[in-house]
């Protein structure tokens, strides 16, 4: 009996201290920090250049008026099919007089009633020169006549012969001065013809196009005056749809013809496939919608898939294209979330087998929006805590984030 009552209190207090000491670990015990986990995988990857594009016809042709004249109504409306030198896109006639104003109505009246008195003076001089004409001839008559029967000499119908010439060569003169005389006053009288007196010039101008296809759009479609090189139609053939994209000059220097490119973001339900034809020599400066001065570069992607499968699209489109710079089937990859910048080199928390967070340092590759290549510090099937947050530290405890 003494010795139970001996045991009882020692038996008590060991369990005493057994709760405090436990409560106390618990206390004191840091929790485990919850985090995102990824995985180090091995696979294909892609490095790319992202940039919006526009598509565009590969031969548009802006067709202009070649004369100045009043456009006639254009018939045709975009998508209208036209072909090539046959379709009449366009017709452009003479267009009516312009108004005169007082003083410009006052001095073409002038001129008129003076050319008039000129036209009327050469008509006189017309007269003179027949007159003179006529006296010359009878005069060669009588002298030849003369001359048969010996009464003068030689030289007198010579003399007789040359003045008829120079009279004749008098009366065309007269003439030709009277045909411009009268020229000069229907050119005046021209001046005068006003708007709404119902008279225009001669020919209509028929434009056509020079290519065969479609209208893409018609600047000028109501009646009106054009002038020469006004803009009128605008054709192409949408079978030689392209995309043009103008992407900053260093990341332009990594892409070379032939480099694929996936289309997306433009309509349809899966991305489009492409390739780069032309990355043209020469740059352009560009203000960006912040205002900063940038040097772009034009790059020509050419569609590799059937008209088939992007027929929808049409000239001035928009869509993302993701050009290809880099790509291997083959490689560690990690995602990018799990790494940042260490003192010298990338840095990465590996979960260990313990469940404590491991820092170790990474040897990176090449790198895209998701995923980094690996040279070192990591394996494939090794989980990496996503985006670190400051109570991450190599040796604490985590553990994954429930999903929600």
């Amino acid at each position: 009996m003494a010795r139970r009552i001996v045991t009882g209190p020692r038996l008590i207090g060991t369990l005493v201290v057994l709760v405090l000491a436990v409560a106390l670990w618990m206390a004191t015990r840091a929790p485990a920090v919850e985090v995102d986990a990824g995985e180090v995988t091995r696979g294909a990857m892609t490095v790319t250049v992202d940039d919006l594009a526009e598509t565009r016809v590969h031969d548009f042709y802006t067709i202009s008026a070649p004369a100045t004249g009043e456009l006639m109504r254009v018939p045709l409306k975009p998508g209208a099919a036209v072909v090539a030198n046959t379709t009449v896109v366009a017709r452009i006639r003479p267009i009516e007089p312009g108004p005169l104003d007082a003083r410009s109505f006052a001095q073409a009246e002038a001129n008129v009633s003076a050319l008039t008195a000129q036209a009327a003076a050469a008509t006189a001089q017309v007269r003179e020169a027949e007159a003179a004409a006529e006296l010359a001839a009878r005069q060669l008559t009588r002298v030849s006549t003369l001359r048969a029967r010996g009464f003068i000499a030689e030289v007198a119908l010579d003399e007789a012969r040359a003045a008829r010439d120079r009279a004749t060569a008098a009366l065309t003169a007269a003439r030709d001065t009277e045909t411009a005389a009268r020229h000069s006053l229907d050119a005046a009288r021209a001046t005068l013809i006003l708007p709404g007196s119902s008279r225009r010039g001669r020919g209509v101008v028929d434009v056509r196009s020079p290519v065969s296809g479609a209208v893409m759009t018609v600047p000028q479609e109501s009646l009106r005056v054009v002038t020469a090189g006004t803009p009128l139609v605008a054709v192409g053939d949408p079978a030689t749809l392209e995309l043009v994209t103008d992407l900053l000059s260093e990341d332009a220097v990594q892409v070379r013809p032939g480099a694929s490119v996936s289309i997306e973001d433009w309509g349809g339900a899966h991305p489009l496939k492409g390739l780069v034809r032309l990355v043209e020599p020469y740059g352009f400066l560009k203000v960006s919608a912040l205002g900063v001065e940038e040097q772009r570069v034009n790059v020509i992607i050419d569609f590799a898939e059937p008209r088939t499968a992007w027929e929808r699209l049409g000239h001035g489109f928009r869509a993302t294209v993701r050009i290809a710079t880099w790509s291997r089937r083959d490689v560690v990859r990690v995602p990018v979330g799990a790494l940042y910048r260490g003192p010298d080199s990338w840095q990465a928390f590996r979960i260990g087998a313990n469940g404590r967070a491991e820092a170790v340092t990474v040897k990176i590759g090449h790198m895209n929006e998701d995923s980094a290549e690996v040279l070192g510090g990591l394996t494939p099937g090794d989980r990496v805590i996503l985006h670190p947050g400051e109570k991450v530290v190599s040796g604490v405890r985590v553990r994954m984030r429930q999903a929600t």
